[in-house]
């Protein structure tokens, strides 16, 4: 109950601060819009190492040289399976470069919350609207195009199943971005992120937290096969991820 406690302590902090950057950035992003974009994604990391040092969550990575071999690169296009919050809290804080979600719309009525997402760029999308699907791979593939890189749980909702294993199936739809960008395609593999949160609502709990991250690859260097069912082989290539047993390190 104390971790709750402590994190539900931060958001007035957090609010006087927002009060104070938003008036800050105003001026500066006429300025340089580059600054502020950077300023932002450091900003909410802060946040996320905050919440995870409350929660007593311990971060175990590996595949740290996969992310880092991108450094070189305008932009990516991430995915991930999908199995609690502790995903983006503990996985953003892997990317050093500018990095939009795809986030279900229901974030937009957070106002808080709503504003620090969409100060990273992130995508708002209404799962049971085709069109909407269509804008959020419309405005991935301009983000990545204009050096932002993209993130995108293929699984459309949080995966529930006990065997970290069991994913579920992956919308072909969102490799529309990796496919007409032609950039690499990041995968990240998170194991029992769900024990910090999800498995006792609304408790917050120390767990040991799990990120594996594979090599990178793009659509065009796959087989055939494999490039026209993208989905299918990149929801194997997360699972072999989950598969590994790695010596980790800490984040």
């Amino acid at each position: 109950m104390i971790r709750l406690v402590l994190i539900l302590f931060l958001i007035p902090f957090i609010l006087i601060y927002t009060i104070f950057d938003a008036v800050i950035c105003f001026f500066v992003s006429k300025v340089d819009k580059l600054a502020v974009s950077k300023h932002n994604r450091i900003v909410v990391q802060t946040i996320f190492r905050i919440i995870v040092f409350i929660s007593g969550v311990k971060i175990n990575v590996a595949g740290l040289e996969n992310i880092k071999s991108l450094n070189g690169e305008k932009s990516f296009f991430a995915i991930s399976n999908h199995r609690g919050f502790f995903d983006i809290i503990t996985g953003y804080l892997l990317f050093e470069k500018d990095t939009a979600i795809v986030a279900k719309n229901n974030f937009e009525k957070i106002p808080l919350l709503h504003y620090w997402m969409k100060r990273i760029n992130c995508i708002f999308l209404d799962r049971s609207n085709i069109r909407d699907g269509m804008r959020m791979v419309l405005t991935a593939i301009s983000y990545i195009n204009d050096g932002i890189s993209v993130w995108v749980f293929p699984e459309g909702t949080r995966c529930k199943n006990e065997n970290p294993l069991e994913l579920l199936e992956f919308k072909q739809g969102a490799f529309k971005i990796a496919e007409k960008t032609n950039c690499y395609i990041l995968p990240i593999s998170f194991k029992n992120t769900e024990s910090a949160f999800e498995k006792h609502i609304p408790w917050v709990k120390s767990a040991q937290v799990y990120i594996n991250i594979g090599v990178p690859y793009k659509m065009s260097e796959l087989s055939e096969d494999n490039r026209n069912n993208i989905a299918k082989y990149s929801q194997e290539v997360i699972r072999n991820l989950l598969a590994e047993e790695k010596k980790w390190q800490m984040l």
